[in-house]
């Protein structure tokens, strides 16, 4: 008999989890995506090397990184819960990049795997395509680096030195890292011809060290490859520990959270025809919104990576937000589960 109740129950929470999944209807979406893979932004003075792009620009694969995510989106947004028409209707998707060509061309590659070739207009009367392969040209708004408030590069600001100094540099835990790898700064330093005094350097330094290792460049003499993934190491550990710091995370994250926020409470009004928002930013920018929300990543985005905040109705306009990073649901701690009430996240993000 326990075993039948048992058998009852699960059958009834399946068919009521089926039942809430089929009334679930998917409103509005917005992505906050990370550049693809790039060149270093930084030289090694004793160890140069000649990038066909230049520094930090979006390489052939950082194009291709982009175009899948676009491609995987469509599937979601298109072809699953018809957000978006299949040929692209004018008002329905808004895209804004920081002004950086990576961020930019990544924007484009995104573009062209959500609205692939041969999904574009066809001249009137004929069946000859507007442009080539039926491409779909889409608009991508930026603004001036120094008007810049939503998608700011915060690692590039003088701003975000500041706020180190405030915040993180007098942790324990900054403090103790510090003592732990300053005495290795002068070998350091001689081998790669950067004068090396203090931590953060680490974190510039570790990503072009990095992206040496990912296109087998070779190390700059003098540095060991246990040297070059200690600094590798090192430089994560400046980054995620700097973003761990809510106080910083509310400076850093709170404009864009707040943008992200007006735009659901708008969209729940299901008045404008626009569906989807796309911006297309930098990895800080990812960091600085999920510390804001109380939920710090542990690890530095990978490049393509994507939060994504999906506004869904429950029926009779009973409106939830979902939030996922890289297909991962994300928790808030205000929440307490995977989605949240659109009330919750509205009132999280107004006590920011």
């Amino acid at each position: 008999m326990r075993i039948k109740s048992t058998v009852f129950l699960l059958l009834f929470s399946l068919f009521f989890t089926i039942n809430a999944l089929a009334k679930e209807k998917l409103v509005f979406a917005i992505d906050v995506i990370r550049h693809g893979d790039r060149t270093p932004t930084a030289d090694i003075p004793k160890a140069p090397h000649q990038w066909t792009e230049g520094l930090g620009q979006l390489t052939a694969t950082g194009m291709q990184q982009e175009y899948q995510l676009g491609a995987s989106l469509r599937k979601n947004y298109v072809d699953q819960h018809h957000l978006l028409p299949a040929n692209y209707a004018a008002g329905t998707l808004y895209v804004r990049s920081s002004d950086v060509d990576r961020t930019l061309m990544s924007a484009q590659s995104f573009l062209m795997g959500l609205y692939p070739l041969g999904t574009g207009p066809y001249l009137p009367g004929s069946t000859q395509p507007a442009l080539p392969s039926a491409y779909q040209p889409l608009s991508i708004h930026t603004v001036a680096k120094d008007q810049e408030s939503l998608l700011v590069a915060w690692t590039e600001s003088t701003q975000f030195k500041e706020l180190l100094k405030t915040y993180v540099y007098p942790t324990p835990e900054w403090k103790a890292k510090s003592a732990e790898l300053q005495p290795k700064f002068a070998a350091w330093s001689k081998a790669t011809g950067i004068s090396i005094t203090d931590l953060y350097q680490l974190k510039s330094l570790g990503d072009t060290l990095y992206i040496y290792q990912l296109y087998q460049v070779p190390l700059p003499e003098g540095l060991t490859s246990e040297d070059a993934q200690q600094i590798i190491d090192a430089g994560k550990w400046v980054f995620v520990t700097a973003f761990k710091s809510l106080p910083l995370g509310k400076v850093t994250g709170s404009n864009l959270l707040k943008a992200i926020a007006d735009d659901l409470q708008q969209a729940s009004q299901e008045k404008a025809s626009l569906k989807f928002k796309l911006f297309s930013a930098h990895d800080s920018n990812i960091f600085s919104v999920m510390s804001a929300m109380g939920v710090p990543l542990n690890e530095p985005p990978r490049y393509a990576s994507d939060l994504n905040f999906s506004l869904v109705d429950l029926g009779h306009q009973n409106y939830y937000v979902k939030i996922k990073f890289n297909d991962q649901p994300v928790v808030l701690p205000a929440c307490g589960n995977t989605t949240c009430s659109l009330t919750q996240f509205l009132g999280i993000v107004n006590n920011k």
